[in-house]
């Protein structure tokens, strides 16, 4: 994406109050876990309306927070109302058989909820199953079982970006069978996907089909975004649950939100993660195969030389490899997991900054100068490349991201190499080493 989109200010306004809001429902639900669930519901509901209507004036910040506060308590009312029906169904009641039966009433209208999610589901299990088996297969292990992309395309012998497109084509036949369960026609998808739980529409449910949909939302997620950045920009994404993701420059990740997870998929390049605690839902980072999970935590993930390297700011993350290796990091911890290699872990003596390139600088501590290059890339609008004679030369130092042009031109005065422009189309700069 070239520019970063601000969230609508019902969204921010939500974002910016999401613990007080969480505590706000708790002390009308009676329930920490209850009050979770039921913010999520008001996320998607203010999600619909900034949807449906982008055109209109934005409420100004104290009329957003008071209309975020009137949602949240008007699904905990409806929340609160539906299990009150719930318990009623199940408590001993004086029968008055003079009365007529009510047949439009709170339970006539949960059977007719319960009917109608049977249907759907029944509606989405024939979408399944008329998907090729491979498509299947991969979509039923990335949402039941939460397997990572890069795992699924080694089971099944294809590339990530396979995996992703499988995923992809069988969350648009989920998603049309939806649109046609509520009899409409399924639009184009144009990269910003409707919620699935707003298809189902939840937000006005009775208890009759809480089942169904407690099982539905095991496995089809409540909030996912693919995010990236080009080259020299960086992006924050603030996320449903109060948590913010920083992309670096020619990074990729998609965020799925589950009802029981959070996951985020790092295809490329770097990212920052500042994440809210929720005992009830782990947030777990996947990249190249390998697993980082926390609570609550700030942290980098970053794919480098072909392995992934995590760095802790404060809190713990606990690190999984591929091949079963597990560690736990504190802050100032650092580990490199290895294709090769048994997982590493080390904790620097002095002040090492996370992710520096946040505030504009990059850190190199005898890294190989192909490995610098590549990342200066990212920043660079010309192509840089290294001559394979000069591509182990170490490098120590901090490089201004803004002067980074400076910084390759003054390179020979600290390595036996020289910078030429190449003669081809592109005006690559070319680092070689110098002759003796």
């Amino acid at each position: 994406m070239s520019a970063q989109l601000s969230p609508s200010p019902l969204l921010k306004a939500f974002q910016d109050s999401y613990q007080e809001l969480v505590r706000f429902i708790a002390r009308r639900t009676g329930s920490t876990h209850d009050a979770r669930e039921l913010a999520h519901d008001t996320w998607v509901r203010l999600a619909e309306r900034a949807e449906t209507r982008e055109t209109e004036t934005a409420p100004h910040e104290g009329a957003a927070r008071a209309y975020v506060y009137a949602v949240a308590e008007n699904i905990a009312i409806d929340h609160l109302r539906r299990r009150q029906r719930s318990a009623e169904r199940f408590s001993p009641a004086a029968v008055d058989i003079e009365a007529e039966p009510a047949a439009h009433g709170p339970s006539a209208r949960d059977v007719a909820d319960g009917v109608a999610h049977r249907q759907a589901l029944d509606a989405v299990d024939a979408a399944l199953r008329a998907l090729p088996p491979r498509s299947r297969d991969i979509f039923l292990a990335d949402r039941l079982e939460g397997a990572c992309h890069a795992e699924l395309a080694l089971r099944h012998g294809v590339s990530v970006k396979t995996v992703e497109r499988e995923v992809m084509r069988a969350l648009d036949s989920v998603e049309a069978a939806l649109h046609r369960w509520r009899g409409e026609a399924a639009p184009a998808r144009t990269g910003r996907r409707r919620a699935l739980s707003a298809l189902l529409g939840v937000c006005g449910l009775g208890v009759g089909s809480a089942t169904l949909w407690q099982a539905w939302r095991q496995w089809v997620p409540g909030y996912s975004a693919l995010l990236s950045t080009p080259i020299a920009r960086i992006r924050t994404q603030a996320l449903p649950d109060g948590s913010q993701l920083t992309l670096d420059a020619a990074s990729r990740a998609e965020v799925v939100y589950y009802a029981t997870r959070r996951t985020v998929q790092l295809l490329a390049g770097s990212a920052f993660f500042e994440v809210a605690r929720d005992e009830a839902r782990p947030f777990v980072v996947h990249a190249l195969g390998h697993e980082i999970t926390v609570l609550g935590t700030r942290f980098e993930v970053a794919l480098q030389d072909g392995g992934v390297r995590v760095a802790v700011e404060s809190g713990q993350v606990r690190v999984r490899s591929a091949g079963g290796e597990e560690r736990t990091l504190g802050a100032g911890d650092r580990a490199f997991i290895d294709p090769v290699r048994p997982l590493s872990t080390s904790h620097p003596a002095g002040p090492a900054a996370v992710a520096p390139w946040r505030e504009g600088w990059l850190d190199f501590d005898r890294q190989p100068l192909a490995e610098v290059v590549e990342r200066l890339a990212r920043y660079s609008p010309r192509p840089l490349r290294v001559a394979p004679e000069a591509a182990q030369l170490p490098v120590f130092g901090r490089v201004r991201i803004a002067e980074a042009g400076a910084w390759l031109r003054l390179l020979p005065r600290s390595l036996p190499v020289r910078v030429r422009e190449d003669d081809g189309a592109d005006r690559a700069l070319v680092i070689e080493r110098r002759p003796s």
